[in-house]
């Protein structure tokens, strides 16, 4: 009985998940409640700032006026969590185990989900790397 319970607790919740326009960016790397579930997640400022898109990047501090310029240092955009993890010339060097590993198991850019999924530990190890509070210094 409270397995059945648990099981339509989560398929509401996905239905709920689903349906809400909130958490846009956490739902591109967990569309799926019951694998999140299932997930083991360390939890870091960092990573929750990346998975959520809320804080640590200039685009979010100046979205909320805490700073003049939400321009990455790198020139070429906005400092988002996609441009962060993407495209910023300044984390090439960071970045290039996380692309390798994606490129092994299929393509580069690979999508939130399959960062989570597919290539954990090296996402992981990419956002530890990066220090964003040092890199919203620049």
């Amino acid at each position: 009985m409270t397995r059945e319970i648990e099981e339509a607790n989560v398929k509401k919740w996905q239905r709920n998940w689903t349906q809400t326009t909130k958490g846009s960016i956490t739902k591109e790397y967990f569309p799926n409640v019951e694998e999140r579930l299932k997930m083991k997640i360390n939890l870091t400022q960092n990573l929750a700032a990346i998975l959520t898109g809320h804080g640590k990047t200039k685009a979010y501090l100046h979205l909320f006026k805490i700073i003049k310029e939400p321009t990455c240092p790198c020139g070429t955009a906005e400092r988002t969590t996609d441009h962060v993890i993407y495209e910023c010339e300044k984390l090439t060097k960071q970045r290039e185990k996380l692309k390798t590993t994606a490129l092994q198991k299929g393509s580069w850019p690979t999508n939130k989900k399959d960062l989570k999924r597919e290539h954990n530990r090296d996402f992981v190890k990419f956002i530890k790397e990066i220090l964003l509070d040092k890199l919203n210094a620049e």
